[in-house]
């Protein structure tokens, strides 16, 4: 029975251990896409993204994240790649009160 405890106690740890660790990278990357963009270097900021989509689930992506993308494909025109991160969000995104503005500004 101790066993049990000591077991659950220590996986409810490690869970919150790793969610903790992709807040903090979702985080890092969005300010990173930010300073990029900022400093109109859109298509670097775009780079990274890709990158990070490559490694990761793109439904683990925060909305500052997407905001940022989509905020870059607008910079330079990019409609098409603007559309495919549309068309890869999760839906919980696609009705975010933040992510809506750059969506319309997208189109």
């Amino acid at each position: 029975m101790l066993n049990k405890l000591v077991n659950n106690r220590l996986s409810f740890a490690i869970n919150i251990a790793k969610r903790s660790a992709i807040i903090k990278s979702n985080a890092n990357l969005g300010n990173q896409m930010r300073l990029l963009n900022n400093k109109k270097e859109f298509k670097k900021s775009l780079e990274l993204f890709d990158k990070y989509k490559e490694k990761n689930n793109i439904e683990k992506c925060s909305n500052w994240i997407i905001i940022q993308a989509l905020k870059a494909c607008t910079k330079i025109d990019d409609l098409k790649r603007g559309s495919n991160i549309h068309n890869l969000i999760s839906p919980r995104l696609k009705y975010d009160p933040y992510v809506l503005p750059s969506l319309i500004h997208l189109y």
